[in-house]
């Protein structure tokens, strides 16, 4: 009844919503802080990689250690764990494994799961199994194709071997070894045969196995070229690697450079380019030359190749080290060894630079070596850190305590309510409604837009600005504006970690912000959908990730959606499209990783909102569909009822219609 301003039967479809049995779960957040150093051993960790993929969503979480050992078996207290391209791509679920489609990760074996990431790892062996060859007490270096994330490990004794302890390397810079020097060892001896005076072409040569591959090269007396993608990386080889030949790794140039200097070829392409620059690398070797493929991208793109490359007795080479390992572990075991006689020989040298971070650093150095841009290599400290570390227990529940009440105290008053799009009615709507009625004492309008801009009388929203700030005055409210674009990471992160650094941290969002613009499918565009996307899925996924980067305590997390996500208009797509998202960013949030969220998809709502901007739409759903406008009061007691539903419900739909307009 939009004179009275009430929702009739509002009672009963509520009880609808609550109709559901509704499953208690009692838990709440737990998270215990150790020093992996000492508590390890008492409280075991490993990495969990999360549903989503997403590398900020890594987290450590209690681990359980295997009671017994089989046969060959030891156990491994894990120092510290050195990160490979392959680990990255694991956790972001994007390794070219040729599993079935739709196959679950559960169900790979092992050395392919993505949620088992990590390979090289330093430590020491804490017990052994029945007839293993090692000891309790050997400090060892090995690899694990079973993930080694872990502070405690448990690999068959062939996949470790023995620091000595005239190895000049340090735990860290050891850990990120294994792999590389064992691809670079293979690859040359055991599949090229590399002798002295050779050519070899080394791709995207900065990277840690590049090093070694330059290192083993210029032990056996081959002559070296090299490229890699920026001048800096390039200068890097020439004064740190001693390489005099350094070509650009990012489009055909070196084709001819390396043709101006070996007019016959190169006896040997150790290759982790793709596409066109693979194609060209094959027409550089020499008679009898052998092609080595690292990268592999375009052998899962199953890319096309001209046999006639290889006519002069060439040999193309895929290396893959994880099914080496498993199916001759033995040359593996032997392989180790000669790593270590080759370090301590001082033929091999630890890589530039080694990065080491701490546990609770792990997000940034898979996010270092995402970049593609590093140069050497990242190293996780694991039982080897003096630094605090939190293990978050996944099955515990997120929500805050009172979350069945949208508007507790430590909200009203000690807290902070952020509103994207704040600017708009209904952003303006809702604040007034929040001081009013619930006792809101803090309140950031966040807009693009300038203050001054809002308190202009030409805007449309200019009485709704008069009547907030009258409600703020004779409530003694703060509520502040700021000039901040919610699509730009940055401008979001300052301003919610400098609330996080005062006594009113934000416990409240409310994502409003939106671009209106309806086209056909004929005329969408590419600039179309970023534009229109950018407000609601951009901003979205923004207030999303900054408000878990600054630990922000969110008791609500609310956005706007729309009713048009449920009709059929090919002319809102776009619009519809960053709806769906809002729906599925809720679902994501409270389904999976148990934070606040809600999405509701809003009605046509008096004085605000897309309908209120696009009136012509409106009266057509009015008249032939019975689309009714609801008061923004009785919207906002609604998103207050959902609120204590969200757990079964996080995308409600509240559609307000008149039945038999409708039915007719």
């Amino acid at each position: 009844d939009t004179n009275e301003k009430k929702v009739k039967h509002i009672t009963w479809h509520y009880e609808m919503l609550q109709a559901n049995d509704k499953e208690e779960d009692q838990s709440k957040l737990k998270q215990i802080c150790i020093i992996p150093r000492e508590d390890a051993n008492q409280k075991p960790f490993r990495l969990r990689v999360p549903p989503s993929r997403f590398l900020t969503e890594l987290t450590w979480i209690p681990d359980n250690r295997e009671k017994d050992l089989l046969p060959g078996m030891v156990e491994v207290q894990v120092h510290c764990v050195g990160i490979n391209f392959r680990d990255v791509l694991k956790a972001r679920g994007l390794y070219p494994h040729t599993r079935k489609f739709a196959q679950l990760d559960e169900h790979q074996p092992l050395m392919n799961r993505d949620t088992e990431p990590g390979s090289d790892f330093v430590g020491t062996i804490i017990r052994v199994g029945p007839s293993a060859s090692h000891q309790p007490g050997d400090h060892v270096v090995g690899i694990s194709v079973c993930g080694a994330f872990r502070s405690h490990i448990i690999v068959d004794s062939t996949q470790v071997v023995c620091i000595p302890p005239e190895c000049p390397l340090t735990d860290e810079q050891l850990s990120v070894m294994p792999v590389i020097c064992l691809t670079v060892i293979y690859s040359l001896k055991y599949r090229v045969h590399l002798r002295r005076d050779q050519t070899v072409l080394i791709h995207a040569a900065t990277g840690g196995a590049g090093q070694v591959c330059i290192q083993y090269c210029q032990w056996i007396g081959a002559r070296v070229l090299a490229t890699a993608g920026t001048e800096e990386k390039r200068q890097f080889l020439r004064e740190h690697c001693g390489v005099e030949h350094v070509f650009n790794s990012r489009d055909t140039s070196f084709v001819s450079g390396v043709r101006s200097i070996l007019p016959h070829g190169v006896d040997v392409v150790i290759n982790s380019l793709s596409g066109i620059l693979l194609q060209e690398s094959i027409k550089l070797l020499a008679d009898h030359g052998h092609f080595v493929e690292w990268g592999k991208r375009d052998v899962f793109d199953k890319s096309q190749l001209s046999m006639f490359d290889f006519r002069s007795d060439c040999t193309f080479y895929v290396i893959d080290l994880v099914s080496l390992s498993i199916r001759w572990p033995d040359i593996c075991t032997v392989m180790l060894q000669e790593m270590i006689d080759l370090l301590i020989q001082g033929k091999f040298k630890a890589i530039e630079p080694t990065v080491v971070y701490e546990p609770s650093q792990l997000i940034d150095a898979f996010m270092r070596c995402n970049s593609g841009q590093a140069m050497g290599k990242a190293v996780v400290r694991l039982t080897n850190s003096n630094e605090p570390l939190y293990l978050t227990n996944v099955h515990h529940n997120n929500l805050p305590e009172d979350n069945d009440i949208m508007f507790p105290s430590n909200v009203c008053q000690r807290g902070t309510i952020l509103i994207s799009g704040g600017f708009g009615g209904l952003g303006l709507a809702m604040s007034r409604w929040m001081i009013e009625k619930r006792g809101v004492k803090r309140i950031i309008l966040m807009s693009r837009r300038t203050l001054a801009e809002l308190e202009q009388s030409s805007n449309p929203q200019y009485d709704d600005w008069l009547r907030l700030r009258q409600t703020i005055n004779e409530y003694q409210a703060h509520v502040n504006v700021v000039q901040a674009d919610v699509t730009n990471f940055d401008q979001v992160y300052d301003l919610i970690k400098k609330l996080s650094h005062t006594s009113y941290p934000v416990r409240g969002v409310i994502h409003s912000a939106v671009v209106a613009e309806d086209r056909t499918l004929v005329k969408m565009t590419q600039e179309y959908l970023t534009h229109v996307l950018a407000a609601k899925v951009r901003g979205a996924w923004i207030l999303h990730q900054v408000s878990q980067l600054t630990h922000a305590p969110l008791h609500f997390f609310v956005m706007f959606s729309s009713i048009r996500n449920h009709l059929l208009e090919m002319a809102s797509s776009g619009y519809n499209a960053a709806n769906q998202f809002l729906d599925a960013l809720a679902h994501y949030r409270m389904s999976q990783i148990s934070l606040p969220a809600l999405s509701v998809s809003l009605p046509a709502v008096s004085g605000a909102g897309m309908f209120h901007r696009q009136r012509d739409m409106l009266s057509t759903l009015q008249s032939t569909h019975g689309f009714e406008v609801l008061p923004p009061i009785a919207v906002f007691e609604l998103i207050e009822r959902f609120h204590t539903n969200q757990k079964t419900c996080p995308c409600p739909t509240i559609f307000a219609v008149n039945w038999q307009t409708l039915y007719e």
